[in-house]
């Protein structure tokens, strides 16, 4: 078998539409992490690592409720509408539009009202100043969860690109603008509130220019089309889906609100931007990820897992290569990193270390998650997601009141590792295919 990481092959894999939907979509995301990492810096620059942590803390309820209240129907999306359309039903397709856009919108609202009495009521959290953030942030909660239900349609038809340049290029060059202009008239008089309704702002224009995208791409294909709906089946396909997508988010800002309720403002906020710069090696497997979903769905159902074996095995060498300066630079330099954020962030290096090795983990088993949920082995996926819930649960509460941040690191850091080689070892037994980066052939 000959190697598949030479100038061959890779010039071969570039010029196919997957590879070049992948360069799309990742263009975009470099282009939201630089005004991203633009804004971090000017907020944390101007007003310091707690005001970021009141950012963090209230936005990571948000955006956790707003995928709870998605209750996996933006998945769903993923699976059903592909097959929806190679069958030809787009009878089917309307019906799903209709009847997602109601439940989630309802659900949204409903989930937003409960957060703030439930917060108001309970005066939490303690710290008055995340709690006001937390406030401040919810009305954003329903416009959030439309927008991880809407955009997932345009991936659903292909339009990977197209599905990440509202949020990924609009809402932050917004956010951005506002930023910098009220610096620039209110100067000292800027402060965290009033960046977390400006935050808001953006992404209610995200929505909106999504939103033309969306009638003009995917709702004029069946609007002349009756609706024909399959309630009993999306609820139950989408339950599943949703336990899994669920699970991952809760694990992914767990540290975050577990820190903002034991540690208060200041070390959420230092923690916050160590776990953004790792994730930075992650937004490349999001890109892949992106792009991979439908494509697996469609290759499995096909049963053409040689090419689907290829299709996973190159793209994901890609992406790590792509990530690996990234990887030094955090494990070599991690001070130096964070130095740009302010003095403060300095005590976030050994998190920043920990973090970036789970992460190379994270990389290097692939898109595990997708690769269970894609093929029908979602009940797999749920349990392995408990699993590791529990465990990683169980670890927070325990390290992070006593380490803090590096708690909180160590916490994520196992939960990291744990899932994605179980899950890896599950997508090999369950399909066959090796996702990871050890097939080198």
């Amino acid at each position: 078998m000959q190697y598949f990481l030479n100038a061959k092959n890779i010039r071969s894999w570039l010029v196919t539409r997957h590879a070049q939907e992948l360069l799309a979509v990742f263009s975009i995301q470099a282009f939201s992490l630089f005004t991203s990492f633009a804004i971090s810096l000017i907020i944390t620059n101007l007003l310091g690592a707690a005001a970021y942590g009141v950012f963090s803390y209230g936005f990571s309820w948000v955006n956790l409720m707003a995928v709870f209240s998605c209750m996996g129907f933006e998945q769903l999306a993923l699976k059903e509408i592909p097959a929806y359309r190679a069958q030809g039903r787009k009878d089917l397709m309307h019906g799903y539009f209709k009847y997602a856009t109601k439940r989630i919108l309802l659900l949204s609202i409903i989930v937003s009202v409960f957060l703030f009495f439930l917060s108001w009521l309970l005066r939490q959290p303690n710290d008055s100043s995340l709690r006001t953030g937390l406030w401040l942030a919810i009305p954003a909660l329903p416009v959030i969860a439309m927008i991880n239900l809407r955009f997932a349609w345009l991936r659903s038809f292909h339009f990977n690109s197209l599905s990440q340049f509202p949020d990924k290029v609009i809402r932050p060059l917004v956010f951005l603008a506002m930023l910098l202009a009220a610096y620039l008239f209110y100067d000292r008089g800027l402060n965290i509130f009033m960046v977390i309704i400006m935050s808001g702002i953006s992404i209610l224009l995200a929505l909106i220019v999504g939103n033309y995208y969306i009638q003009k791409k995917v709702l004029t294909t069946v609007e002349d089309v009756p609706a024909i709906y399959e309630k009993p089946r999306w609820r139950k396909v989408a339950l599943s889906l949703f336990i899994v997508n669920g699970i991952y988010f809760y694990l992914s800002q767990l540290q975050i609100l577990m820190l903002g309720s034991f540690k208060g403002a200041a070390e959420t906020g230092i923690f916050a931007i160590a776990s953004r710069l790792s994730d930075l090696e992650g937004y490349m497997l999001f890109a892949l990820n992106v792009v991979l979903a439908p494509i697996i769905s469609r290759l499995f159902a096909e049963q053409k897992l040689a090419e689907l074996q290829t299709v996973i095995t190159r793209t994901l060498w890609f992406g790590f290569l792509f990530s690996l300066p990234l990887i030094t630079g955090f494990l070599m330099f991690p001070s130096f990193c964070l130095s740009f954020f302010g003095d403060e962030f300095g005590s976030g290096k050994n998190a920043l270390i920990i973090l970036t090795l789970s992460q190379v983990v994270n990389f290097a088993t692939g898109s595990v998650g997708y690769m269970l949920t894609m093929t029908g082995h979602q009940k797999t996926a749920i349990k392995l997601l408990l699993l590791t819930a529990a465990l990683t649960t169980l670890l927070s509460f325990i390290l992070i009141p006593i380490l803090g941040i590096n708690g909180a690191a160590i916490s994520a850091a196992v939960n990291n590792i744990v899932l994605n080689v179980l899950m890896a070892i599950a997508v090999y037994k369950k399909t066959g295919i090796n996702s990871t980066l050890l097939r080198l052939k």
